[in-house]
């Protein structure tokens, strides 16, 4: 409740007390009319039938003011209990509804967190499939069983996500390695997006996190530009560029697809704000694994053929 509304509250109550005082004295006024007054005055005259009136009529006024305010306070007695049960009712239809949104919301996280080894999966059997060379098979086999194994981790990690100890987030991330881990893992989507990917990063270069939230939330935007290429048409170019300045390490990833539509820049990293068929989560859940970890990470500019994204991570 807001000061405004307090200070209403207080002399409504205040008003309430003040009138039930005035009409208290009052009737003590004219209760004691005849003794109050002079004798002679109340024998005749406009006195004598207001002291009348008053004997007579008090009474059954009195008994009636108290039946009223009896009746009144029976009357809010069950509004009360009625708002009280409603408000109970209320908040267990609100709770439901939060179990529920809660549950779709963990449900569409986990669906985009496994979308990504689920689609290089789709691709690399498609290739299997059609190969002959068993040597190139056998290396597709190991990428399956590479993209499984990582399917297996995200629904490991996610079940964990509850109990990881706090100092996940103090550890030292190698980002040259991960984003070469990276390029392993997006290489089939990149291929079957015929785009060109690019990674220029120091050797040498460390960051402060949790490992598996940097790569995940890395993975997200990657992932994210490779779809935004796919509506401009097979082709295109995405660019990662790590450098550290002033104790911050900074990434961005950069593509030269057909950017972000106006009405969706200003909900970009809202869940669900899908400008194609995905969920709408890449990004928001990309921001808060940045974040968990100390970092950040902004959108510094879309337009068509530019689209930049940038990571910022606590120097190691």
């Amino acid at each position: 409740m807001g000061t405004s509304a307090t200070v209403r509250v207080v002399f409504s109550r205040l008003g309430s007390i003040v009138l039930i005082v005035v009409g208290f004295l009052g009737g003590l006024l004219l209760a004691s009319l005849d003794h109050v007054l002079p004798e002679a005055s109340i024998q005749s005259g406009p006195t004598k039938w207001l002291v009348v009136f008053v004997d007579w009529v008090a009474p059954p006024l009195a008994g009636v003011l108290v039946a009223g305010a009896l009746l009144y306070a029976q009357r809010s007695r069950r509004l009360h209990a009625a708002e009280r049960a409603a408000a109970e009712v209320l908040a267990e239809r609100l709770a439901g509804t939060e179990r529920r949104q809660a549950i779709w919301v963990v449900a569409a996280a986990v669906a985009h967190d496994l979308k990504n080894p689920l689609h290089n999966l789709q691709l690399l059997v498609e290739e299997v499939s059609e190969e002959s060379d068993p040597g190139l098979r056998a290396d597709l086999l190991a990428r399956i069983r590479e993209n499984v194994e990582r399917a297996s981790e995200r629904i490991a990690e996610l079940s964990r996500a509850g109990q990881r100890p706090t100092d996940t987030v103090d550890q030292v991330v190698d980002l040259a390695s991960t984003l070469d881990e990276l390029r392993e893992r997006m290489k089939p989507r990149v291929q079957a997006t015929h785009a060109v990917l690019d990674i220029d990063c120091p050797r040498g270069l460390a960051v402060r996190g949790d490992a598996h939230a940097l790569r995940a939330a890395v993975e997200n935007v990657m992932a994210n530009a490779l779809e935004a290429l796919q509506q401009g048409g097979n082709g295109g170019h995405v660019a990662l560029h790590a450098e550290q300045r002033n104790g911050l390490v900074e990434l961005t990833v950069r593509d030269d697809g057909p950017g972000i539509r106006g009405d969706l820049r200003a909900r970009l990293f809202t869940p669900f704000s899908s400008g194609h068929h995905g969920t709408g989560l890449g990004l928001a859940i990309a921001r808060a694994l940045a974040r968990a970890g100390g970092g950040d990470l902004v959108c510094t500019e879309s337009q068509a053929g530019r689209t930049t994204f940038r990571f910022t991570f606590h120097a190691s």
